[in-house]
C-alpha cells in the first residue's frame, strides 16, 4: 500500500480514482485480511496458519462469539485493518523523510527523498505543479511545513476523510482527461484513456460497462460530467465504503453454503483469500490446504 500510497501523490490519478474510473480489481483483499499479523504468517504451517485465523476470529473479529462471521463482523474488522495500515503507512512516509527528526517537515526535505526513491515518476513541471499545490492545500497554518497530521493529507489525499483536498483531485483529473478545454467530460474524453487499453482487457463489453459507470456518474443525465459529479463519483459520501465492500467481496467469494456468514470450514477451504497466495506459495502450502 505505501508505493501505491507515494505514486499517489504524484499520478494524475489517485488510486481510488483509478480503481473507481476503471472498475479495476487489485485483489487486495488476498493480502489485507491479516492486518497487523500480515508479516509473521510467512513460511507457517497449515497447521499454524490455522490457529493463528481461529484466535484472530475467536479474540478479534467475532463479537457474538458463534465462531462464524457475519457481513457486519468482517466490515468492522476490515475497517480497522484499513485505517491501521494506511496511518502505519503515513507515519513510516513521514518519518522517513523527515530526515532531521523535527515535530514537522519542509516540502524541500520530502521533495529530495521523494525523488530518490525508485518509484517515484519521472519529475516533470506537471507533477512538481501538483505537489507543490496539494502541500500548500494541506498546510494548514500556512508556514510552509507539515506536521505529522497535516503530512498525512499530503500524502493521501484521496481518504473519504480529507475532503479538503478532493476538489483539488478533481481539478486533476479533468485537467488529465479534457481534451477541448471546457473543463466538462464527454464520454470519450472520460473513458479515452481506459477504453481501448488491450492491457486492461477492453473490448465491446467493457465498453458497456464504461458507458453504465458514465451514466451512474451524470446525475443531470445531459451526456457530460461536470466538476460535482465527478467529485460525487470518485469520493461517495460513505467513508468507509472501501474497507465494507472489501468485506463483502470476502463474503461473497467464500460464503458457499449462502448461509450469508463465514464459517471457521469455509475460511479454510478459501485459505488463500484470508492469507494471500503469497503466503501460500512461500511455505508450499498449496495442496496442504486443499486437505484442511
Amino acid at each position: 500500500m505505501g508505493a501505491v500510497l507515494l505514486l499517489g501523490v504524484l499520478a494524475a490519478l489517485t488510486r481510488s480514482s483509478v480503481q473507481s474510473a476503471a472498475g479495476e480489481d487489485d485483489h487486495s483483499h488476498e493480502h489485507a485480511f491479516l492486518g497487523e499479523y500480515a508479516k509473521s504468517v510467512l513460511g507457517m504451517k497449515p497447521e499454524e496458519l490455522e490457529d493463528l485465523l481461529y484466535w484472530l476470529v475467536e479474540q478479534r473479529i467475532d463479537q457474538n462469539k458463534d465462531m462464524k462471521l457475519s457481513a457486519n463482523e468482517l466490515q468492522h474488522w476490515m475497517r480497522h485493518v484499513y485505517h491501521r495500515d494506511l496511518e502505519n503507512n503515513i507515519l513510516e512516509a513521514f518519518n522517513t523523510a523527515n530526515i532531521k527528526g523535527d515535530n514537522d517537515i519542509s516540502f524541500k526535505e520530502y521533495r529530495q527523498w521523494l525523488f530518490t526513491q525508485p518509484d517515484t515518476p519521472e519529475r516533470t513541471e506537471k507533477s512538481e505543479n501538483r505537489l507543490v499545490a496539494r502541500w500548500r492545500l494541506a498546510d494548514d497554518n500556512g508556514d510552509g511545513r507539515l506536521s505529522l497530521g497535516e503530512f498525512g493529507v499530503f500524502y493521501a489525499p484521496d481518504e473519504p476523510h480529507h475532503k479538503k483536498m478532493h476538489g483539488l483531485l478533481v481539478d486533476e483529473y479533468i485537467e488529465d482527461r479534457d481534451k477541448n478545454g471546457d473543463y466538462i467530460l464527454s464520454f470519450n474524453e472520460w473513458a479515452g484513456p481506459i477504453v481501448g487499453d488491450e492491457d486492461l482487457g477492453t473490448g465491446k463489453i467493457w465498453e458497456m460497462e464504461m458507458k453504465a459507470r458514465f451514466k451512474e456518474a451524470d446525475e443531470n443525465k445531459d451526456g457530460e460530467l461536470h466538476h460535482p459529479e465527478v467529485e460525487h463519483f470518485l469520493f461517495p459520501l460513505e467513508e468507509d465504503r472501501e474497507a465494507d465492500e472489501e468485506a463483502l467481496h470476502i463474503l461473497a467469494e467464500v460464503d458457499d453454503d449462502g448461509d450469508g456468514l463465514v464459517s471457521h470450514q469455509e475460511m479454510m477451504k478459501h485459505l488463500r483469500i484470508f492469507v494471500g497466495s503469497q503466503v501460500l506459495q512461500h511455505g508450499k502450502l498449496f495442496h496442504a490446504t486443499d486437505e484442511l
